[in-house]
């Protein structure tokens, strides 16, 4: 009963969050598939919305290596086109990712996602950007459905030309959100409905723009 509550809690938290103002809407869909044992390929389309007009579209290819159940490293390339005014702007972005996860303490579930892109787009100075996100996801899930709340905060950190040390920190993504098994019967079939802040930080973190995102993620493994 008790993770019933705390389930239904967290889905009306969401619902809350995502009736917020002026609130983007992401949408993510995504293929993993493991080989060997330990190797494994992942693809993902993510297409971002602002007032139902296209914003942003992103490609993500990424082959991984699993030396354990806790850590996994890997070589990816992302290709996004981000529309400014009536063009689209697109960027190469080669990146190299790592995924650490700590065995499971009580009913939570803690990892780590690191990455370094290599941030290409078209006429402007290419750039090396480190991503760091912290993610705390519960053991338990409720119903055949196995909803299940996480909560995550991702830092983001930019060496452009001419920025002081002090101003690498550009951006930090908040997110609460409930994964679950949209078809029951399915084990391979996973989802996810999260709220997120996005904050693009700007003169020396003086000046916090937020953004407010609603997204839903879909995701099969082989």
């Amino acid at each position: 009963m008790k993770a019933y509550f705390k389930v239904a809690a967290s889905i009306a938290l969401l619902v809350a969050c995502a009736s917020a103002r002026d609130a983007q809407e992401w949408f993510n869909a995504g293929v993993d598939y493991k080989f060997y044992e330990n190797c494994l390929l992942h693809f993902d389309q993510e297409v971002e919305l602002d007032n139902s007009k296209l914003v942003n579209e992103e490609s993500y290819l990424l082959a991984g290596y699993e030396f354990c159940p806790y850590f996994m490293l890997g070589a990816g390339h992302r290709i996004t086109r981000e529309r400014r005014g009536a063009h689209l702007v697109t960027e190469q972005r080669p990146t190299l990712e790592m995924r650490l996860a700590a065995p499971e303490f009580w009913t939570l579930r803690f990892d780590l996602r690191s990455r370094f892109e290599w941030r290409d787009k078209s006429h402007a100075q290419a750039y090396m950007r480190y991503r760091e996100r912290f993610r705390v996801r519960t053991s338990w899930s409720v119903t055949d459905f196995r909803i299940s709340p996480f909560a995550s905060e991702e830092v983001f950190l930019s060496d452009k030309a001419g920025v002081r040390d002090s101003d690498l920190l550009d951006a930090t993504r908040s997110q609460v959100g409930v994964s679950f098994r949209p078809v029951p019967q399915n084990e391979h079939l996973s989802a996810t409905l999260f709220f997120m802040v996005l904050h693009g930080i700007r003169n020396g973190a003086q000046d916090w723009a937020p953004i407010n995102i609603f997204g839903f993620e879909v995701a099969y493994a082989f």
